[in-house]
């Protein structure tokens, strides 16, 4: 009798351990895909501004391979050539991430496929996270030659979330390009920032869109929320 006591006592501690996993384990599923929904928003923001970029890089160098940059008008020399490199950050949610990685409770996930895309989704945006910091240091470079080669300042100054009398900025008769001889090292750390843009950054970004998505995906299935499983059960 003592022995069938402490076996069923064993036993029913395993199933209330088992259950409380389980319950674990969907809380988790529901709160990471959550987080990659927050993440697909921010990577779908981070790509179309990267796109911009590239747009106007694309736009510079055409003119420049031309030789029309120096026929356009003062506002488009401006623009065109500071708007190949406006800043794309992208900052993940790691709310769940960050509780599943320091509790060790990945291993409550019992879909191996999951798990998997799970690392995979970390591991990438580990190398996404590398590559902007690259891009991010192509970019400053680029604005620290800009500054010296063309008249910036008015852009920014003009702008209206500024607050500043654009009147007063546009008033001042400054050429567009105010040390040409810059021009040939500002080309070259364009080009670069639009390489590392076109075949590094847009690709990762892509992917780790891809992975989110399909992430958020797998969960949805594996893990419905109460109100689905319902429907479905009826």
């Amino acid at each position: 009798m003592i022995f069938l006591a402490v076996t069923m006592g064993f036993f029913a501690e395993s199933l209330r351990e088992y259950f409380g996993d389980r319950e674990k384990e969907n809380q988790y599923m529901h709160s990471l895909a959550e987080d990659l929904k927050k993440d697909t928003s921010a990577l779908y923001h981070s790509i179309r501004r990267l796109k911009g970029d590239i747009n106007s890089g694309h736009s510079l160098i055409v003119l420049v391979a031309k030789n029309q940059l120096l026929l356009q008008n003062d506002s488009t020399i401006l623009a065109v050539t500071m708007d190949a490199s406006h800043s794309v950050d992208i900052v993940f949610n790691d709310r769940t991430s960050s509780q599943l990685k320091s509790s060790g409770s990945i291993r409550l996930i019992r879909h191996k496929k999951i798990a998997d895309s799970i690392l995979q989704y970390w591991n990438n945006q580990i190398v996404t996270n590398q590559v902007h910091d690259r891009f991010e240091n192509m970019r400053l470079e680029q604005h620290k030659i800009g500054f010296k080669t063309f008249s910036w300042y008015k852009l920014f100054f003009s702008a209206p979330f500024m607050g500043a009398d654009s009147s007063l900025v546009n008033a001042i008769h400054v050429k567009p390009i105010i040390n040409a001889e810059n021009m040939n090292e500002f080309l070259n750390a364009t080009s670069n920032l639009f390489n590392s843009a076109v075949f590094q950054y847009l690709p990762i970004l892509n992917k780790q869109l891809a992975l989110a998505t399909e992430l958020i995906g797998q969960i949805q299935k594996e893990y419905p929320a109460e109100d689905d499983a319902k429907n479905n059960a009826n």
